[in-house]
């Protein structure tokens, strides 16, 4: 029965045959004791594809001396289908192995594309990842440099705002300090104000007093000079007249000031 094991079988036959010398037992006549054989043939593969076309002319060689030796035996006929059957079976076996080579090369050189394409997928997955390292780098020393700044200008916002509320209590100092000034003066002001207008308010009542007194006297000397002598009723009566207007004049004078002390 034709299967992969037994065509493992037979190059290992075939491989012994084309050695010469026999190997050693369990090597290659207790086939059953191997117990991986596929693991092994691949171990084994890569030299015996490199050895594969030795043994086929080492292999065609031994069949034609097959051929000639058969060929002269008494049975030439038997021989040479017993040959032609061995020769086809040797021909099918070295068409399998080619074939076997041919796919074990298809595979390795698959494997050599996936291998090529991992290697060219590695390259460019360490490329990116140089890449994102430097961006990555970047990115930090623009952080640090960003955080600085920040740090810097909050240092510098904090030092103006302290001058600012430094200023700004002076201000609110001097502020307070000038209100309180004008306060005092506005109040020595409305004190004095007030002073005035109860100073303004004696001297109009002390006028009116005078003035009334003075009536009191002019219409006395009226009365006395009209009784003694009308020259001198004249001339009282224009005295009195004088100091009236200069009374009025100075009453007015002081209820203007005390109209203007109450504005």
């Amino acid at each position: 029965m034709h299967n992969k094991g037994n065509a493992w079988k037979e190059r290992r036959r075939l491989a012994a045959v084309g050695a010469g010398p026999a190997e050693p037992p369990g090597a290659a006549g207790d086939e059953s004791g191997v117990t991986a054989p596929v693991s092994m043939a691949r171990a084994t593969l890569g030299v015996q594809l490199e050895e594969l076309p030795r043994r086929l002319e080492e292999l065609r060689g031994f069949l034609e001396a097959v051929t000639e030796t058969v060929a002269s035996v008494t049975d030439v006929e038997a021989a040479a289908a017993e040959v032609d059957q061995a020769h086809a079976e040797a021909l099918a076996k070295v068409a399998e192995a080619d074939r076997l080579r041919g796919d074990e090369e298809r595979r390795r050189r698959q494997a050599e594309a996936r291998a090529s394409d991992h290697q060219q997928a590695r390259e460019e997955a360490d490329a990116a990842a140089e890449d994102a390292y430097t961006e990555l780098a970047r990115i930090q020393t623009e952080a640090a440099a960003a955080v600085e700044d920040a740090a810097a200008r909050e240092r510098e916002a904090r030092v103006e705002l302290e001058c600012i509320q430094a200023e700004t209590v002076e201000r609110i100092a001097a502020a307070e300090t000038d209100a309180a000034r004008r306060i005092a003066a506005a109040e020595m002001q409305t004190a004095a104000a007030q002073a005035a207008a109860q100073e303004g308010r004696e001297r109009v009542d002390r006028l009116r007093g005078e003035l009334a007194e003075l009536r009191t006297e002019v219409r006395a000397d009226r009365d006395q000079v009209r009784a003694d002598h009308v020259a001198q009723l004249a001339e009282v009566r224009q005295s009195a007249a004088e100091r009236v207007d200069v009374l009025t004049t100075a009453l007015r004078a002081a209820e203007q000031t005390i109209e203007e002390l109450r504005r």
